[in-house]
């Protein structure tokens, strides 16, 4: 009995889990989690002719939905070298859950931040995430 009682609760927890939807889930395909704060931030890089590098990056709304009413969106920049700012764009376009973004011509050593534009411009260089660490799409 005691057997039968301990299987139903744990097929019921596992259904639970199941049952829940994607939350905090990159869109389909290969993607690196960078962070989160009020959304969880995702990117991965894509090889164009030439050896440079494009950043796709997918910012999950996380349950925030104020963020559509009060214009809230992502930020993102790419930092190389003692900090200059290579590509940068702000974007408030939440598309279904997400908002997408790309970043071209960014290099192995160069540093990606993400975050909520709630924040304002952050100091990128400073806590970003490696470039060559990010997974390939």
């Amino acid at each position: 009995m005691n057997r039968r009682l301990l299987a139903l609760l744990l097929s019921a927890a596992v259904l639970a889990v199941l049952a829940q939807p994607a939350a905090g889930r990159p869109p389909a395909g290969d993607w690196t989690f960078l962070r989160k704060d009020a959304f969880r931030h995702y990117a991965c890089t894509v090889v164009e002719r030439g050896g440079q590098l494009r950043i796709r990056t997918a910012t999950f709304i996380n349950g925030s939905d104020d963020a559509r009413r009060h214009g809230i969106g992502v930020y993102a920049a790419l930092a190389r070298g003692g900090g200059a700012v290579v590509a940068s764009r702000t974007d408030t376009d939440w598309r279904g859950q997400y908002i997408q973004m790309t970043l071209r011509g960014a290099r192995p050593g160069d540093r990606l931040w993400m975050q909520g534009s709630y924040y304002g411009p952050a100091r990128p260089w400073a806590d970003g995430f490696r470039v060559a660490a990010i997974t390939r799409c």
